[in-house]
């Protein structure tokens, strides 16, 4: 197989069949404004650029997308990160101590 040169992208999974489309409305709808809210309440001012999903990263319906900046669309990406490295509960029973071991 020849090389083939890697893509710039750092994506794990191809965007869908038009993509393009669907972000250009969600910016359409957001106005092209950032919808992060700001600690005090308050809508970022800065032009919205990515298309970011809310819940389910597969599910590329409108009203599953919103317009950020991208300031705050690597900040959300950053925040998913941290969550998901955390530890997660356990089911597992934990293990009885050695009966030769004393405190």
């Amino acid at each position: 197989m020849p090389w083939k040169e890697a893509s710039s992208s750092w994506r794990t999974t191809p965007r869908p069949t038009g993509w393009k489309t669907i972000r250009a409305a969600c910016l359409k709808r957001d106005g092209h404004q950032c919808t992060w809210l700001l600690d005090d309440g308050v809508r970022c001012t800065q032009p919205g650029t990515d298309a970011d999903h809310i819940g389910d990263p597969t599910d590329h319906r409108l009203d599953n997308l919103r317009t950020l900046c991208t300031h705050h669309h690597r900040k959300r990406t950053a925040l998913q990160a941290v969550a998901a490295r955390r530890p997660r509960p356990t089911r597992a029973r934990p293990r009885d101590r050695h009966p030769g071991l004393t405190d």
